[in-house]
């Protein structure tokens, strides 16, 4: 019985692909903005829109789930946008 040997061997550096910060940073933006429109959609059907009280729980609460994951989404979009742009101030 022959024991798996695991390769340790750090990974060789890559090389970024797609676009550079600022073009990224923009591109990301543009997501963020996109879906905070479709959030406030969400959140005025599921406050204004007597529909939504007429689902039944079940869908309710994933309509609530997927709120909740679209806000964290957008949050992580920020973040990420953020962090690109403390790079971009680091090589200036």
């Amino acid at each position: 019985m022959s024991i798996p040997t695991w390769d340790v061997s750090p990974e060789p550096e890559q090389q970024e692909v797609g676009p550079q910060p600022p073009e990224l940073v923009g591109k990301l933006n543009t997501e963020r903005v996109e879906l905070a429109q479709k959030i406030e959609r969400l959140k005025t059907f599921m406050t204004l829109d007597a529909t939504f009280k007429g689902l039944s729980w079940h869908h309710r609460r994933l309509l609530e789930q997927q709120l909740e994951n679209m806000s964290k989404y957008e949050g992580n979009l920020v973040e990420r946008m953020i962090l690109l742009n403390q790079k971009e101030e680091e090589n200036d």
